[in-house]
């Protein structure tokens, strides 16, 4: 009786480690990232195509921008001075304007009136 019960501790054990270790990977598996390849002008969602934006357009400044300050609240005034050449800018509409599906932008984006914030690691549904 103590060798069986001994096993089954075992089993049990062993069930519980391949069990966390199949979570993890399932959790790994969700977690997306978006990719701004600078040569083709195009946002990348784990390797698929989301959007391509035209050189010096205000969409390829805006993206090319929030891709390098990615996890810090991005002003109005900001994108103003530095992306849109003093325009005066309403964050919802540029967002918009750049043809971004929807999830990715409730997904990676935290928007308030006055900032956005970009961050790119995000888990999807």
């Amino acid at each position: 009786m103590n060798i069986f019960m001994i096993v089954m501790l075992i089993f049990f054990c062993v069930m519980t480690v391949v069990s966390y270790i199949y979570l993890l990977m399932s959790f790994d598996e969700k977690e997306q990232h978006l990719y701004f390849d600078d040569k083709t002008k195009t946002v990348f969602c784990d390797g698929k195509k989301i959007i391509s934006v035209r050189d010096g357009s205000g969409n390829y400044r805006f993206i090319k921008y929030i891709f390098e300050h990615t996890d810090r609240p991005i002003s109005v005034a900001e994108l103003e001075a530095h992306v849109f050449f003093g325009q005066n800018v309403n964050i919802v509409k540029v967002l918009s304007n750049t043809h971004l599906p929807k999830e990715i932008i409730s997904t990676f984006f935290c928007v308030s009136k006055n900032s956005l914030t970009f961050k790119n690691k995000a888990f999807l549904k």
